[in-house]
């Protein structure tokens, strides 16, 4: 199982800058309730593909003005999702721990020019002397030649879990780069585990620990974790799906905990919101969570690329991604412009999932353009 690719990879970004209007402020995101038109779509779109459940919001600058949920939290069970139901969002983990290294950027606790070696001395002689070099805006970048991935399950799981992405540090850069770093994109969830495990480092403590204290409290994820959302064998939370002979069968496995800072956490959808409008503003130069030219940084690709950190960007500026751990899939993206931004999650992996996800989608879009007309 793997962290998915970005969403402009997965398909194509649109232009929304002449579809959209701008929006006031409405709910916040803590007082959302599910729209009961926004509900009927997304449960139409749910029934033609056979998902499990669907969340949907929409997002205009600080407020989730509207939200959906539908279906149920495990195949079998009837137990129906809610707004409030903690979600699987994979590879979206990504933008957040690229945010948690901005976090410790601002604290002076590294740069974006601090370099593999700087930051982990004691690799020097385990690592080819290429990673040496490699930086940690290169690393946010997938410009690093970091391979993609390695045997997540290969480590001492009796270890503690920062222990374990010290121990894989060795595997992920043993070898040449297949490009040479800063030259080229490559999509790498090793490259992720590596600047965690950079965090890790220099504040002294597990990537888990940092993101509950640094991102999630101060940004008021109060419902975001890591892995599997739920107790073992309960469905007080959703389930994850993977697809089967008749439809989908559900499970609670994950990645292993080691590939954090490239996937695992859940939260609300709510929550999410939260993250995502912090980004959403950050991006019109109005977020107060980090400074400006940090979210600059953060929303700004390399000549000639189209991935900063996190995020997708495409040429108005829209900022998106996926993603999944085979066993659910979700996808966000902000349109600065328009003052918007689209979540939607599935509990589910593979194509059906996926198409659910970008049906969801175009239902978001068509909801805020008639919410824009109305205006």
């Amino acid at each position: 199982m793997l962290c998915r690719r970005p969403a402009f990879a997965a398909a194509a970004l649109v232009s929304l800058t002449l579809l959209l209007g701008t929006f006031p402020t409405g709910l916040r995101a803590d007082e959302a309730k599910p729209d009961p038109t926004l509900t009927r779509q997304i449960a139409a779109v749910r029934d033609a593909h056979k998902v499990p459940a669907l969340w949907a919001g929409l997002v205009e600058g600080e407020a989730l003005v509207a939200v959906a949920a539908v279906g149920v939290r495990k195949v079998g069970a009837d137990d129906q999702v809610t707004a409030a139901d903690r979600v699987h969002i994979g590879s979206d983990t990504k933008a957040m721990t690229a945010t948690l290294l901005a976090v410790l950027i601002e604290q002076k606790k590294l740069s974006w020019s601090s370099t593999i070696g700087e930051v982990l001395p004691d690799l020097k002689g385990k690592i080819h002397d290429d990673y040496l070099g490699v930086t940690v805006a290169q690393l946010l970048a997938h410009a690093g030649g970091v391979v993609p991935n390695v045997l997540w399950w290969g480590t001492d799981r009796d270890k503690p879990v920062r222990d374990q992405r010290a121990a894989l540090l060795p595997m992920i850069l043993k070898n040449a780069p297949a490009d040479k770093p800063g030259t080229k994109f490559v999509y790498s969830n090793a490259s992720y585990v590596v600047a965690g495990a950079m965090a890790e480092a220099v504040a002294d403590a597990s990537w888990e620990e940092l993101m509950r204290e640094r991102l999630f409290k101060p940004l008021g994820l109060a419902s975001a974790g890591f892995g599997s959302p739920g107790k073992k064998g309960a469905t007080d939370q959703p389930w994850g799906h993977k697809p089967a002979k008749d439809g989908f069968e559900p499970t609670q496995f994950d990645n292993a905990p080691v590939i954090g800072p490239a996937g695992t956490v859940h939260l609300s959808l709510p929550d999410w919101a939260k993250f995502a409008s912090a980004h959403l503003r950050g991006a019109q130069g109005k977020g107060t969570f980090l400074k400006p030219e940090t979210f600059a940084k953060l929303h700004t690709p390399g000549e000639g690329f189209r991935y900063a950190g996190g995020w997708g960007v495409n040429k108005d500026g829209n900022l998106s991604h996926d993603g999944s751990n085979s066993f659910w899939y979700s996808r966000v993206r902000l349109v600065p412009k328009q003052n918007v931004a689209f979540l939607v999650v599935t509990n589910a992996g593979g194509d059906e999932a996926q198409k659910a996800v970008a049906a969801a989608e175009k239902v978001l879009i068509e909801y805020a353009r008639e919410r824009a007309a109305k205006k």
